[in-house]
C-alpha cells in the first residue's frame, strides 16, 4: 500500500528540483508540447491517407525529424537564455551559496532540467515513429541515430546557451541565437530534398568513414558543451575558486592527443587542422577574456609545488595576463604539430595560403583581446568588450573587401592590413603576391603578440603583493620543524 508519494526523489539536486518544477509548469513548455504532438497527430494522420506508402513513410519521417529539430535545436536550448542572468540579476546566487550549492552544481541543474524536458519531447516522439514503421521503407538503425544525434546535438546548444547566459553582455546571447536559425536550414534541405534516404543509410554506420565521421561530431559537440558550461560556472564562482587551471589543462592535453592523432597514416593531412581550430578557438578566447582578479587562496597550491609550481602559474594562473601565456603555448604545440604530420603532404603553395589563413584568423582573435586588455576599465566587462571589439573588427574586413571588389581596387586593401581578418580577402585577389601577403601578415601578428605580452607582463607584476601575501599565509600554516 503506498500511503506517501513524492514528484522527485531527495536524492536529485535541489537545484535540478527547483529548475523541473518552474520548467514543466512553464506556459513556454506546455504551449510547446501540446502544440507539437497536435501538429504530429494531424501531418501523420494526412501522410497515411497517400496513396503511395513509401514515399508517406519518407514523408512521414521528414515531418518527425524535422519538427523535433525544431523544438530541440531552436526552442528549447533558446530557454536558456536567461537561465543564469535571472539570478544574477535577481541576487539570488549568493543565496543558492549558503545552501553549500556550489557554481558546477547550480549551473549543471539549470542544464539538465532543460535536457530532461528536451527528452520528455523525445520520448512522445515514440508512437509516431511505430507508426511510421508501418508505413514501409524505414530505416531503422538509420533514423534512431539520426533521432539520437538531433538530441545529443540539442543538450550541446543547451550548453552553450545555458553556459553563455552568465555573461553580462547580451551581444554573447544574441550570437548563438543566430547561428541556430542558420543551422536550422539545413535540416529541411537534408530531409526533403533527395537527401534522406542517403543521409539514412550514413547514419547506419555501416562503414568505417560513417563510424568515425560520427564519433568525431560527438566528440566536437561534447567539448563545445563541456567548454560553455565550464564558462557558465566560473562567470558565477566566488572569486577564491579556481576554474580556469582544469579547464586549460584539458585543452593542452587534448591539442597533444590531436597532434598524435595526425601522426596516424589513414589521416588526412587536412584533418588535425580542423581539430586544432576546434579545440583552440574556445580554449584561447576564455584565456585571453578571464577577468584577472587574483586572490591569496588561488595561487598557494601553486606555490606549495615548489619550483615547478611557481613555473605552472605563467601558464596555467587564472586569469588573461597567463591567459596570454598559456595561448603562445597552445599555438605553439599546435603550430609544431601541423607543421610536423602535414609538410609531406601539402604542396608549398598550398601551406602558403593555409598559413595566411591561420595567421588571419589569429590576429583576428588577438587584436581584439589587446585592445579589451588595455581598454576594459572593469574585469567583468572584458568578455563584452573583447567580443565588441572582435565584432568591429569582422565588419572592417567586409566593408573594405565589398568596396576593393565593385571598384576593382585590390591595392585600397593594404591600408587595413593593421586589421589582420583583412588578410583573408586579400588572399582570395590573384592580383596579389602570395609571398608578401605571408610576410605581412607575420610582421602585423609579431607586433600585435608583442604588445600583447608587454601588456601581460606589465599585468604579472601587479600580483606581487599578492603573492607575497599567499608566501607568508603558507609560511605561517606550515608547522615548524
Amino acid at each position: 500500500m503506498i500511503t506517501h508519494l513524492t514528484d522527485f526523489p531527495d536524492k536529485l539536486s535541489p537545484m535540478l528540483v527547483k529548475e523541473l518544477r518552474q520548467g514543466l509548469r512553464a506556459r513556454s513548455f506546455t504551449m510547446l508540447f501540446l502544440i507539437f504532438q497536435l501538429l504530429l497527430g494531424f501531418i501523420l494522420l494526412s501522410a497515411s491517407s497517400s496513396s503511395s506508402m513509401d514515399s508517406a513513410g519518407s514523408f512521414a519521417s521528414a515531418v518527425i525529424f524535422t519538427m523535433f529539430g525544431i523544438a530541440a535545436l531552436f526552442i528549447q536550448p533558446m530557454r536558456g537564455v536567461t537561465a543564469l542572468s535571472s539570478e544574477i540579476t535577481g541576487n539570488t546566487i549568493e543565496m543558492m551559496a549558503l545552501t553549500r550549492l556550489s557554481a558546477s552544481r547550480i549551473v549543471f541543474g539549470k542544464w539538465i532540467a532543460i535536457v530532461s524536458q528536451t527528452a520528455l519531447i523525445l520520448i512522445t516522439i515514440i508512437p509516431y515513429l511505430i507508426l511510421r514503421y508501418f508505413f514501409g521503407g524505414m530505416i531503422l538503425l538509420g533514423e534512431l541515430v539520426f533521432l539520437s544525434l538531433i538530441f545529443l546535438t540539442s543538450m550541446a546548444l543547451t550548453a552553450v546557451m545555458v553556459g553563455m547566459s552568465g555573461t553580462n553582455a547580451k551581444l554573447a546571447r544574441i550570437l548563438p541565437v543566430i547561428g541556430f536559425i542558420f543551422m536550422l536550414q539545413f535540416i529541411p534541405g537534408i530531409l526533403f530534398r533527395g537527401g534522406f534516404n542517403n543521409f539514412m543509410s550514413y547514419c547506419t554506420l555501416s562503414d568505417w568513414e560513417s563510424r568515425v565521421g560520427i564519433f568525431s561530431y560527438l566528440c566536437f559537440i561534447t567539448y563545445l558543451g563541456w567548454c560553455a558550461l565550464s564558462h557558465g560556472t566560473s562567470v558565477i564562482a566566488p572569486a577564491a575558486e579556481n576554474h580556469s587551471t582544469l579547464r586549460r589543462l584539458i585543452a593542452l592535453g587534448l591539442t597533444c592527443v590531436a597532434v598524435a592523432v595526425g601522426f596516424h597514416p589513414s589521416v588526412d593531412a587536412h584533418v588535425p587542422l580542423l581539430i586544432f581550430a576546434i579545440i583552440l578557438a574556445p580554449a584561447v578566447i576564455t584565456a585571453l577574456t578571464e577577468p584577472s582578479n587574483l586572490l591569496p587562496p588561488i595561487y598557494t597550491p601553486f606555490l606549495k609545488r615548489g619550483l615547478p609550481g611557481r613555473m605552472a602559474t605563467v601558464f596555467l594562473l587564472p586569469g588573461w595576463p597567463a591567459g596570454v601565456f598559456y595561448s603562445i603555448l597552445l599555438l605553439a604545440v599546435s603550430t609544431a604539430g601541423f607543421l610536423a604530420t602535414a609538410r609531406p603532404a601539402i604542396s608549398p603553395s598550398e601551406m602558403t595560403e593555409i598559413a595566411i589563413y591561420i595567421l588571419a584568423v589569429v590576429g583576428g582573435i588577438l587584436l581584439p583581446a589587446l585592445l579589451a586588455a588595455n581598454f576594459s576599465k572593469q574585469e567583468s566587462k572584458r568578455f563584452t568588450n573583447f567580443l565588441v571589439f572582435l565584432l568591429a573588427s569582422i565588419i572592417l574586413t567586409i566593408i573594405p573587401a565589398i568596396f576593393a571588389n565593385i571598384n576593382n581596387h585590390e591595392s585600397y586593401l593594404w591600408f587595413f592590413i593593421w586589421n589582420p581578418p583583412i588578410f583573408i580577402a586579400m588572399e582570395s585577389e590573384r592580383s596579389i603576391d602570395k609571398s608578401q601577403l605571408l610576410t605581412a601578415v607575420m610582421i602585423v601578428d609579431g607586433i600585435i603578440l608583442s604588445l600583447l605580452l608587454i601588456t601581460a607582463t606589465i599585468a604579472f607584476r601587479g600580483y606581487r603583493e599578492i603573492i607575497k601575501e599567499a608566501g607568508s599565509g603558507l609560511a605561517h600554516s606550515t608547522p615548524a620543524p
